[in-house]
């Protein structure tokens, strides 16, 4: 569906106000899931070393007793060992796979964020704000409106299916993503609704920066899917846009500070 007059509501020659670092959600996670790996290892570890030398103490010590059972301890604790060893490198190798799953979303929302500073000065950008269903890769604000944004890292081709849910390579994908953008765009506006007493529109969109994109406008329920190279285009098109003036822009701008800050990592 192509867009309409693309001239901003009223012109600014500055950049935009960027706030926030995008990827950081994506490349913190990787780091706790590792931590908490190297924590078990640790214990388990530990817990084998007891066992270890109380099965030892109370074997060679006691005279007269039976090889068969010191043979049956030390098989056992072999095979407790290779047990562990293997949960161990099972867990490597799926942290090692999400890894690059999340750097490879770390990478899509830098993409999105470089097109984000290019908007001018009078579109607002905070980047990765936290909600109670995870948290916003982007919330733009200018006088177009209020967007939310998701930015997917995929490849190949996304289409929509007859239920209004997203299809990458013609397969249906593990977790609906259009009905989790929604639930997280419902769950920002009510929190702007009471910290502006104001009902703003929000619109979600859901970014590619590698995938082709067959998803019009309208087959994805309110969610708006798009390539990256369109999105500044979009966000300064007035064909969807809920006009905002300068006092309605720096309201939701102060509400979207507040809301990024009641996460401490977070950093203007």
């Amino acid at each position: 569906m192509g867009l309409g007059a693309c001239e901003p509501l009223y012109k600014d020659d500055r950049m935009a106000q960027v706030f926030g670092t995008s990827g950081r959600n994506a490349t913190e996670q990787s780091h706790q899931r590792t931590k908490r790996l190297l924590v078990t290892g640790f214990v388990g570890i530990a817990a084998l070393a007891v066992l270890g030398g109380y099965a030892l103490g109370a074997a060679f010590p006691i005279r007269g007793f039976v090889l068969s059972w010191v043979l049956i301890i030390n098989a056992l604790l072999g095979l407790l060992i290779w047990l562990i060893g293997k949960w161990a490198t099972d867990k490597i190798d799926t942290i090692d796979r999400e890894r690059i799953s999340w750097r490879k979303g770390a990478v899509g929302e830098a993409l999105v964020a470089a097109t984000l500073t290019e908007l001018p000065g009078n579109f607002v950008v905070v980047n990765d704000v936290s909600n109670r269903f995870g948290n916003i890769d982007h919330v733009v604000i200018g006088p177009t409106g209020v967007y939310m944004i998701d930015a997917k890292n995929w490849t190949g081709s996304v289409k929509a299916d007859a239920q209004g849910e997203l299809m990458l390579n013609e397969k249906p994908l593990p977790k609906p993503p259009i009905k989790s953008l929604l639930g997280s765009v419902m769950d920002f506006q009510s929190k702007l609704k009471a910290l502006t007493d104001a009902d703003y529109f929000v619109r979600g969109l859901m970014v590619f920066p590698n995938a082709y994109v067959e998803a019009n406008y309208g087959s994805t329920r309110q969610i708006h899917c798009l390539r990256n190279e369109r999105l500044g285009e979009y966000l300064q098109d007035q064909e969807f846009s809920r006009k905002l003036s300068r006092s309605d822009i720096d309201g939701i701008k102060r509400a979207t500070l507040q809301l990024a800050g009641m996460d401490e990592r977070f950093t203007v």
